[in-house]
């Protein structure tokens, strides 16, 4: 396999094929699903559906749901207590893509470029925590295609880690609060304050990766 790391790739995306033909085979289909729907799963399972809802996380991109509306869906079935749920299974989803692509793809998108990395990989490795970090409060690209493609570079893991960790929270958080506060004023319309507070809050979101792409180029 280290020898020829074609056949390594040529596995791991047979694997990666048959799970998702398997589930579309099982007939699970999400695409049409809402919060509300979700959160009436999800709460179905009691106890458990922490454990569930970062299950579901993980395996999301078999299924193509959309990142941004499941992190919402954290804050519709938990409140702001949803923060901590998302936080877990972001995380989580982020390290398993990440030694998806470095265990299973580095190796043969090396030998393909022959060394054309070698720029990329010195200055991402020199600084692996800056540049994740930004390209975690700048998302320019898709959550999947960024956690592939970090990891078919050489940032260090403990980089990778944690600038992700820190990297998501404000956006995170942004999204919890945002689908919890839809959920309040459904309960109570007085709590019509809270959508504007979770508006200023993506607001204010938007406003500091405008700023930080604007600083990114002197940052790095």
């Amino acid at each position: 396999m280290k020898k020829n790391p074609w056949l390594k790739l040529l596995i791991g995306m047979n694997l990666l094929v048959a799970m998702f033909i398997l589930v579309r085979a099982l007939h699970i289909d999400f695409s049409g699903m809402t919060p509300e729907r979700f959160r009436e799963i999800i709460q179905g399972f009691g106890i458990w559906g922490p454990v569930i809802y970062i299950i579901f996380y993980i395996a999301r991109p078999l299924i193509l749901f959309p990142a941004s509306l499941l992190s919402a869906s954290a804050g519709v079935i938990w409140g702001v207590q949803g923060f901590m749920y998302l936080l877990i299974a972001a995380n989580l989803s982020a390290v398993g893509e990440f030694f998806i692509a470095r265990y299973l793809a580095r190796d043969a998108v090396e030998k393909l470029l022959k060394g054309k990395m070698g720029n990329i990989d010195v200055a991402i490795e020199k600084r692996g925590f800056v540049t994740v970090l930004l390209i975690r409060l700048i998302p320019n690209l898709p959550w999947d295609i960024q956690n592939l493609g970090l990891g078919l570079t050489k940032v260090k893991f403990r980089d990778y880690f944690l600038a992700t960790f820190f990297g998501i929270m404000p956006g995170s958080f942004a999204l919890v609060y945002f689908g919890s506060s839809f959920i309040s004023v459904i309960a109570n319309p007085q709590h019509i304050w809270k959508v504007g507070v979770a508006v200023v809050l993506l607001a204010g979101v938007y406003v500091l990766q405008k700023f930080l792409k604007g600083r990114k180029e002197n940052v790095l």
